[in-house]
């Protein structure tokens, strides 16, 4: 919009030009997450997930976040290894320790994390408390120019 104002123009780029979201993680995050006690059993976790589909859960201790659990967890740590989900508490497969982010962080720093520690969710905190968790799945949607720092070659 060549001619208007400079407060115009950068709210309406030109034809054909691209422009990146300076999102921050609170944009993106999902808001509702499920959270399971370290003592709670891998059948009930497996069960919840399954319920609210769902990949991951955040685990607590006295109601802090101290972990995760996800299906790849489940899958490697207690199927494949014929465990028995009801005999087995998440404090014993969970991830741990935690990486968080906060919500007013940059999506580009949560992907930087994300894909340097290979993971796909992140819980999201404020101060001490658990706001939200972001997803691989959460920044592709908004921000899908993000692809290659996920999947190389793409």
């Amino acid at each position: 919009m060549t001619g208007a104002p400079e407060h115009v123009q950068r709210f309406y780029p030109a034809e054909g030009e691209l422009v990146s979201e300076q999102l921050e993680v609170g944009d993106v995050m999902t808001l509702e997450v499920i959270t399971e006690d370290e003592d709670t059993f891998v059948s009930k976790i497996s069960k919840d997930m399954e319920e609210s589909e769902i990949g991951g859960v955040v685990i607590t201790r006295g109601g802090k976040p101290v972990g995760m659990v996800t299906e790849g967890d489940i899958a490697s740590k207690v199927i494949m290894k014929d465990k028995k989900a009801s005999e087995i508490k998440a404090k014993e497969i969970m991830c741990s320790p935690l990486s968080t982010i906060g919500p007013d962080a940059p999506v580009e720093k949560a992907c930087g994390i994300m894909a340097a520690k290979k993971i796909r969710r992140m819980p999201v905190m404020d101060e001490d408390k658990l706001v939200g968790i972001i997803s691989v799945r959460n920044i592709l949607t908004r921000s899908p120019e993000h692809v290659h720092k996920f999947y190389p070659g793409e």
